[in-house]
């Protein structure tokens, strides 16, 4: 690795240097807090750490093993490093099948807390099982789809954008999945109720996000329902 070296001598004084200089800052700073200062509960905000407690342990997800814990380190952590609270609750607060667009949205920022936090707390108290938290099962394994996950994170969303996002396809996901069992229970022109109802709530879908999305994020986001549909449809074919 010797030969790198006048390669970073030469950058030294340059952007890439400062910036690269800036996170590592940030990273041992934020290290050294969380090795410091994790274990002091008492200073976190009671009100948005019961929150993030609850919205754990109900939902689970990481850290959802030692909730207490890591929510008092992203709290402490967040005032630290100018963190978004809300956005971290909301993080915290989805249900383990819908947390991946939610994070996408998250600052840079919030990003390293709930890493960093979350690395912490895996050394203390080990991993949490979020198997178990995702919500029926099927829905669950849709959404941990790497192709799903990663049409998600190509719209690029927001925070604003995200809730509403989480919001319409959790519902067209839930009301799908009921319409179907209803429709195999009647056992009666299966596929063609299937492909209508689907239809139907997709509209409804699309109508309440592409109204929030920019331009630019409605080519993704086309893209995005046709991956999901695809995952929806193999699912109902291991049925």
């Amino acid at each position: 690795m010797s030969h790198l070296s006048p390669q970073l001598s030469a950058l030294s004084g340059g952007y890439l240097a400062k910036r690269f200089s800036r996170y590592t800052a940030f990273v041992t700073l934020l290290l050294l807090f969380l090795v410091t200062a994790a274990p002091v509960y008492a200073g976190a905000d009671n009100q948005w750490t019961n929150s993030c407690v609850a919205g754990l342990e109900t939902n689970g997800g990481r850290g959802s093993n030692a909730a207490a814990a890591y929510c008092a380190c992203m709290s402490q952590a967040a005032v630290q490093f100018n963190g978004d609270l809300a956005g971290l609750l909301a993080v915290m607060q989805a249900p383990v099948a819908e947390k991946m667009p939610v994070y996408s949205a998250q600052s840079v920022t919030n990003k390293r807390i709930i890493s960093a936090c979350g690395a912490k707390l895996e050394e203390a108290f080990g991993v949490a099982d979020t198997k178990t938290a995702a919500p029926q099962g099927k829905a669950g394994g849709v959404w941990a789809d790497p192709e799903v996950v990663a049409a998600v994170r190509e719209i690029n969303l927001n925070a604003a954008q995200a809730q509403v996002f989480k919001a319409a396809v959790t519902k067209y996901s839930n009301d799908l999945r009921a319409a179907t069992a209803k429709i195999f229970r009647d056992k009666l022109d299966i596929k063609r109720k299937l492909k209508k109802k689907q239809r139907v709530l997709a509209k409804r879908m699309d109508e309440e996000v592409i109204e929030v999305l920019e331009p630019n994020q409605i080519a993704p986001y086309n893209a995005f329902v046709e991956t999901f549909n695809e995952a929806v449809r193999a699912s109902f074919r291991r049925r």
